[in-house]
């Protein structure tokens, strides 16, 4: 089970879309919470967005739900996405700023920049995506992946490609220095 934890990005308000489809399913709290492993309050506290779920957390409650993730992102609106105007996501785990790179238009991959701070990640559980190829580039710091029982240790500059169906998770294993990496998800995660 997930407990609560801090999440500085709130107001991007993830959690009154994942009430109103619990709502349309016509699924309680309690349902909900069993059904994705996570406790009735943590899930109320989601819902609130007074509380970030793991990517884990955050895709077991898009499968219980029926969602896309993919749906609860608003992709920028044109084919162009500026560094300024790049929209804010919340793809789950903690010390974590997600922003959607892709533009709208991008219909067979979606890229994800996240900035993580000392210590970030997505989650210590291990967590799948319902998408063929998942390709990270590191562009500052230090990044682990963790796909299975193999965990890699990418630096600035790295690259690595894996089959996101494969349980895995990230982190920044340093405590003092932010990192930042792309995440391209193809195609994107449903």
């Amino acid at each position: 089970m997930d407990g609560p934890q801090t999440n500085p990005r709130a107001a991007l308000n993830i959690g009154g879309l994942l009430r109103s489809r619990r709502r349309e399913l016509d699924m309680t709290l309690d349902q909900t919470a069993s059904a994705a492993d996570l406790t009735k309050s943590f899930l109320s506290d989601i819902e609130r967005d007074k509380a970030s779920p793991s990517v884990a957390s955050l895709v077991r409650l898009c499968e219980v739900l029926s969602i896309r993730i993919g749906d609860l992102f608003s992709p920028a609106r044109s084919g162009v996405v500026r560094a300024d105007d790049r929209p804010p996501i919340r793809f789950g785990g903690s010390g974590i700023s997600d922003f959607l790179v892709s533009p709208a238009e991008a219909q067979r991959l979606q890229v994800i920049l996240s900035e993580l701070a000392p210590g970030g990640s997505g989650g210590e559980k291990l967590y799948t995506l319902s998408c063929e190829e998942e390709f990270v580039f590191v562009l500052d710091g230090t990044v682990r992946i963790t796909v299975g029982d193999t965990v890699h240790d990418l630096a600035q500059g790295d690259a690595m490609a894996f089959d996101p169906r494969r349980p895995h998770t990230f982190a920044n294993p340093s405590a003092t220095h932010p990192a930042r990496v792309l995440f391209v998800l193809t195609p994107p995660p449903l």
